[in-house]
C-alpha cells in the first residue's frame, strides 16, 4: 500500500488542491475524522516514530472533499450535489436570475445563479476565467437535459484582459486571417474543439485499421542528407558544417523498412517549400505514409487504400455520431469499388464537358479534380475517384513503370470531394534498373544522401508500394472546411509562422 492509501473515510477520488479549497471554506474535520486517521498513521511508524506527522491534520482534511465531476457526468447526476471546475465561457443576466456556461474537456453546462451574493459576484467575473463550481443538479430544456444551481463559486483564475474576440457566437465570425493571427484564442471555440476532436478521432481510427492489417508504427527522421522528393520544393538548413533539408516525406525510409517489418506506417510532418497562397497548401504538413511489401501487382496497393478508406470513414460514422452532427456533416458517400479514371479520360472528358483544354498536360489540373469528383458523386454516387495512368515522362525515379503500358507508371491519385488526397505508387524494386532510372531524371546514385538508400534494394527488397496521405486535407474535405489551414491547430505558409 502507497502512503496515503487507506488514509480517508471515502474510497472516492480526492483532488489534488482540496486542501486549499477546505481551508478557504472554513471546513473542519470531525473528531472522528481526526482519531480514524490517527489510528492509521500509529501502523505505519518507524523506530517509534511517525512518518511524516506533520501531513496527519492536511491528509484528513483532504478526505471530505467532493471529486471533480464532470459535465458529460450530470445527467446521472440529477438531484445530487456536485463540485466542478472549468472555465466561463458566456454570463447572460437577466436580473432577478444570472446563468452562466462552465465548459470542460467533456462539455457545457448552463449554471443558475439566483443568490444575489453569488450574482454579484459573477458580475466582476471575465469570460475565460478559471472556476469551481459546486450545486444541485437539476432537470432542465436545455441540450443536455439538465443544469446546476450554483450554492458556491469560488475563482481559481481571474482573466484581465478582454479577448479580442467574442467566442459565445455559434460561429466565428472572424476572417482567416484575424482566426489565424488569434490562433490561441479562436481555438477555444466550440466549433474548432471540435474540429481538432474529429482531427484525433480520425487519427485513432487510421491507426486502428493500419494495426489490423499488420502494419507496425514507425518514426522516421526529418532532417536529411537529400531531398527525398527532389526540385526546389526543399527547405535547406543549416547543419553544423553542411546543408540539411528538411523531409518532404519519409519515402526512402519507409522504403528501407519494408525488408525490416513488411508493413509500416509513419504519421508525421513533412515539409514542402511551395510558393503556393491557396486553400489547400501549407509549408508544412501532416502525413499518413504507408509503406506494404510482398504485393503482387498496383491493385494490391489501390485494393488496400480503398479498404482503409471504406473502413475509417464507416468507424467514424458509427463511433463519432453526435460529433459529427455537432459539425454539420454529410456524411461522405464510399462505394464498394472506388471509380477510376484514367488521366488522359480526364481530360477528354473535361474538355467535352466544359471546352477547358488539359490534355497537353502531365497532371490533373485542379478544375478538373473539382469536375470529377462533382460528376462522380452524380452519377457514380461516390465522394472518392482514383486518377489512374499518370505518364511515364513525369514520373519519379522510385516509381514502378506499368509492365501493361509502359507509356503510363503504376501511380494514382486519390481524390476526395474535389481535392487530392494522396498519391499511391508501386515502386521500383531491382537495384539497376533503380540506379538506371535515377541517372534518367538526373539523381547522382552515388550522391553519398542515396547510399544507405540503395544498400537496401542492393541486400534484398521485396515487391511494395505504398502511398502518402494528407490528413488535414482529408479533414478540410470531410467536414467541408474552406481552408486547409482550418484542420491545423498552428499552420504555416508562406507568410505565417506564428503562433
Amino acid at each position: 500500500m502507497s502512503i496515503g492509501q487507506g488514509l480517508c473515510d471515502t474510497d472516492e477520488p480526492v483532488e489534488r488542491n482540496a486542501t486549499m479549497h477546505v481551508e478557504s471554506t472554513g471546513m473542519r474535520p470531525t473528531q472522528r475524522q481526526h482519531r480514524a486517521s490517527d489510528e492509521r498513521w500509529s501502523s505505519i511508524k518507524s523506530g517509534g516514530t511517525a512518518v511524516f506527522p506533520a501531513l496527519t491534520h492536511t491528509l484528513s482534511c483532504m478526505c471530505i472533499f467532493m471529486k471533480r465531476t464532470l459535465v458529460r457526468e450530470l445527467p446521472s447526476s440529477v438531484g445530487e450535489t456536485v463540485e466542478m471546475e472549468g472555465q466561463l465561457f458566456v454570463v447572460r443576466d437577466k436580473g432577478k436570475i444570472l446563468f452562466f456556461v462552465l465548459s470542460d474537456r467533456s462539455g457545457s453546462v448552463q449554471i443558475v445563479v439566483d443568490d444575489v451574493v453569488l450574482q454579484e459576484q459573477m458580475r466582476s467575473i471575465a469570460v475565460g476565467s478559471v472556476l469551481r463550481v459546486t450545486g444541485r443538479v437539476q432537470k432542465s430544456p436545455t441540450e443536455l437535459g439538465v443544469e446546476v444551481l450554483a450554492t458556491s463559486i469560488d475563482v481559481l483564475q481571474r482573466v484581465t484582459k478582454t479577448p479580442p474576440i467574442v467566442l459565445s457566437k455559434a460561429h466565428l465570425d472572424v476572417d482567416l486571417d484575424t482566426n489565424l493571427t488569434h490562433r490561441v484564442l479562436t481555438l477555444r471555440h466550440p466549433r474548432s474543439q471540435n474540429i481538432f476532436r474529429f482531427a484525433s478521432a480520425l487519427e485513432r481510427e487510421l491507426r486502428l485499421f493500419l494495426e489490423s492489417e499488420e502494419c507496425t508504427q514507425i518514426n522516421t527522421p526529418k532532417l536529411i542528407a537529400f531531398p527525398t522528393e527532389g526540385g526546389s520544393e526543399v527547405f535547406a538548413v543549416q547543419y553544423f558544417e553542411r546543408t540539411a533539408y528538411l523531409a518532404q516525406s519519409p519515402q526512402f525510409y519507409k522504403q528501407m523498412m519494408v525488408p525490416v517489418l513488411e508493413r509500416v506506417y509513419e504519421i508525421g510532418r513533412a515539409y514542402r517549400a511551395e510558393p503556393s497562397s491557396t486553400t489547400r497548401h501549407m509549408s508544412e504538413i501532416l502525413m499518413l505514409d504507408v509503406e506494404i511489401g510482398y504485393i503482387r501487382n498496383f491493385e494490391d496497393i489501390l485494393t488496400f487504400a480503398t479498404r482503409m478508406v471504406q473502413t475509417v470513414t464507416s468507424e467514424l460514422q458509427k463511433k463519432e455520431s453526435a460529433l459529427l452532427q455537432h459539425l454539420h456533416v454529410q456524411p461522405p458517400l464510399v462505394p464498394e469499388h472506388i471509380p477510376r479514371v484514367t488521366l488522359q479520360e480526364l481530360h477528354e472528358r473535361m474538355y467535352t464537358h466544359t471546352g477547358e483544354d488539359h490534355r497537353s498536360e502531365l497532371d490533373a489540373h485542379p478544375s478538373e479534380e473539382r469536375f470529377i469528383c462533382s460528376y462522380a458523386k452524380e452519377h457514380w454516387q461516390s465522394d472518392f475517384v482514383f486518377i489512374t495512368e499518370f505518364p511515364w515522362a513525369d514520373a519519379k525515379f522510385y516509381h514502378r513503370q506499368s509492365e501493361q503500358n509502359p507509356e503510363v507508371t503504376d501511380r494514382a491519385d486519390l481524390l476526395f470531394r474535389g481535392v487530392e488526397i494522396a498519391t499511391l505508387t508501386r515502386r521500383e524494386v531491382r537495384p539497376e534498373k533503380l540506379r538506371e532510372q535515377m541517372r534518367e531524371r538526373g539523381v547522382d546514385p552515388m550522391h553519398p544522401g542515396l547510399t544507405d538508400y540503395l544498400s537496401a534494394f542492393d541486400y534484398g527488397m521485396p515487391e511494395e508500394g505504398g502511398f502518402g496521405l494528407g490528413i488535414a486535407r482529408f479533414i478540410q474535405k470531410y467536414l467541408d472546411l474552406a481552408n486547409v489551414k482550418e484542420a491545423e491547430l498552428f499552420p504555416r505558409d508562406m507568410k505565417r509562422l506564428t503562433p
